[in-house]
């Protein structure tokens, strides 16, 4: 195999087109959950003073203007509005290019009081990539294969991958090998730890060694890139991965909820189907209230003489 033909099998790996209806409805429902339950603090900066605003170098460059009562709530008012449409399939480009506008400006909003989340980057880089997925994409087709479908999940992929080897190259950057000997685990742990958490400080040997466990972990991610022909082995890692956000949300209430959205493009989500689902309960119930019900045996008597 030639290395040009290994490098487009990598990019442009075919993907079912079932998969990009599965990532819509997806991305959408999180849009919904967000605001309210995830990062409810976003539409609470629309009574924040203007003057405390510090945005990002995105910010500065466009410019954007500082985010007031008007801008947060109608920033908020359009992202959901789009997500709605985006996410059941109508006008998925459409809405999908008015979402990734709207949902760009919220991150800014976000990110600009001093504060700036890495969780997202995945997910903005997948609105922006289902904008330019086919539009005619249904849930549970898994018939129609296109290398323009995999080299955009390709490219979120990379995004979910990067957010956990660019922090570790971030705490290199900025701690060095400190920040692996230090108490960060520890702070983490007084300042919000669980039940499942607080007995660990009774072991700093412990923390230590998952602290350099944790670089470790990060390091390594980019193999689950590198073994995308052996599928079992990809979605073992992934699942591990997700274990992973699992335990770090018990231990410490830290969730990184559009993260897992967008690595869910890695599974084969085109399997599913609803509307499949749906029809094959309906059958299944009709099914049984049109059987005859059986009828126990009427006991038999016998005549005397």
């Amino acid at each position: 195999m030639s290395v040009r033909s290994a490098v487009n099998g990598f990019f442009f790996e075919p993907v079912p087109l079932g998969r990009v209806a599965a990532m819509r409805f997806l991305a959408g429902l999180y849009v919904w959950i967000e605001w309210w339950a995830y990062m409810p603090f976003i539409f609470r900066h629309r009574f924040v003073p203007e003057e405390l605003y510090q945005p990002l170098f995105i910010g500065r460059v466009l410019p954007l203007p500082a985010p007031n009562y008007w801008i947060v709530t109608g920033t908020l008012v359009v992202m959901l509005a789009a997500a709605t449409p985006m996410m059941f399939g109508y006008r998925p480009r459409l809405f999908g290019w008015i979402l990734f506008a709207a949902y760009f400006e919220w991150m800014i909003i976000a990110n600009s009081y001093g504060k700036v989340d890495h969780a997202s980057f995945g997910f903005m880089t997948l609105l922006l990539v289902l904008c330019m997925m086919p539009a005619g994409a249904r849930w549970g087709d898994r018939e129609h294969l296109s290398e323009r479908v995999g080299w955009g999940f390709k490219l979120v992929q990379i995004g979910v991958v990067c957010t956990y080897f660019l922090s570790a190259w971030a705490k290199f950057r900025y701690g060095g090998f400190d920040w692996a000997n230090s108490g960060v685990f520890t702070w983490a742990i007084i300042r919000r730890g669980t039940v499942f958490s607080n007995w660990m400080l009774d072991f700093p040997w412990l923390l230590h060694l998952a602290q350099w466990g944790m670089i470790a972990f990060e390091l390594l991610t980019p193999i689950v890139l590198l073994v995308y022909r052996w599928k079992r082995l990809q979605y073992a890692l992934i699942a591990f991965l997700y274990c992973f956000h699992v335990a770090v949300f018990a231990a410490l209430g830290i969730s990184f909820l559009p993260h897992l959205v967008a690595m869910a493009c890695f599974l084969p989500l085109e399997r599913l189907d609803p509307r499949a689902t749906v029809r094959r309960l309906r059958a299944r119930a009709a099914a049984r209230r049109a059987a005859p019900t059986e009828r126990e045996p009427e006991p038999q008597f016998e005549s005397g003489p």
